[in-house]
């Protein structure tokens, strides 16, 4: 990320799950009714006009075949997963690289948690903006963490906030780790494995490694290995992946036990189905809930 410039694929995602929203409701995969509110005017105008959302779609498809609808999927899928996790006595949620992510005010269930939003600061900075301008449901429990995972130490924000490390929490990473360097993943993910009480789980997604070398086939692979991400000193560029085949081992040797591994074919089999059944689900990441095996050590 650039120092001061909030981040264009927070805002892209967003789109996405507006467009999604607009589905008519036996059709869309997720629901996200604030997402209009956070993008761009020109933007929620092009969403309004039904024949401009098709060409939306159609550009969309070609630019990264199976976008539109892994997104929708992956918001449905860490919906699911809070939900579970909070029915199972999560007390806190930690939402690392937050974005544009409106969780805390959609999900009811999050009514009596506490929910730590970390995100880049100039993201975040953009995102407390939007939320002025929209009618929100109340949450006291509400604590925002200014981060630079590249850079900052993240326990120390998140103490600094507030966090308590001995009680049960959810750590959402969504479409953060194929930004970051190896490095910086094994630190946050440390910190997660050695910093979390009893029973505390973790979601994370990541980039398939054959996309990064190039041996991955895929229509959607081809397609973003022409995209900025690969091809320029954008300011959000891939740069990790994870060999999904060795994903258990990855998880084991970092302190996690794996709990579901989810690929975008498992992902439709599990929501697309009638209608939605010839939509298609880019296939070129992987889908990760896991518990931390190591809890923490109490006095």
């Amino acid at each position: 990320m650039k120092e001061g410039k909030a981040s264009f694929s927070a805002e892209i995602i967003a789109a996405m799950r507006a467009l999604e929203s607009r589905r008519p409701e036996h059709l869309r995969i997720c629901h996200d009714p604030y997402a209009r509110h956070l993008i761009r005017s020109r933007f929620r105008k092009f969403a309004q006009n039904k024949f401009i959302t098709k060409l939306i779609y159609w550009y969309v498809e070609r630019k990264g075949p199976g976008l539109p609808a892994g997104i929708a999927a992956r918001t449905r899928y860490i919906d699911d997963i809070v939900k579970l996790e909070v029915d199972n006595g999560a007390q806190q949620l930690v939402i690392m690289g937050a974005g544009l992510d409106m969780r805390t005010f959609r999900l009811e269930e999050l009514r009596n948690v506490h929910v730590f939003e970390v995100d880049f600061p100039a993201t975040q900075e953009l995102k407390k903006q939007k939320l002025t301008e929209i009618e929100l449901p109340e949450r006291s429990k509400l604590s925002y963490v200014p981060v630079d995972f590249n850079k900052d130490n993240l326990g120390e924000k998140l103490t600094d906030a507030g966090y308590d490390p001995k009680l049960k929490t959810l750590f959402i990473w969504e479409g953060v780790t194929m930004y970051l360097d190896a490095e910086s993943v094994n630190r946050t993910l440390a910190f997660v494995a050695s910093n979390t009480g009893k029973g505390s789980t973790l979601y994370f997604d990541y980039l398939m490694q054959s996309v990064l070398d190039g041996s991955c086939k895929y229509p959607e692979a081809t397609a973003v290995r022409k995209t900025k991400s690969f091809n320029s000193d954008g300011v959000e560029k891939y740069t990790f992946g994870i060999d999904d085949t060795g994903i258990e081992s990855f998880l084991s040797s970092r302190g996690f036990k794996l709990l579901e591994h989810m690929t975008g074919e498992s992902l439709k089999t599990r929501y697309f189905f009638g209608e939605n059944s010839s939509r298609y689900v880019f296939r070129i990441c992987g889908f990760v809930h896991a518990e931390v095996a190591r809890e923490l050590e109490k006095p």
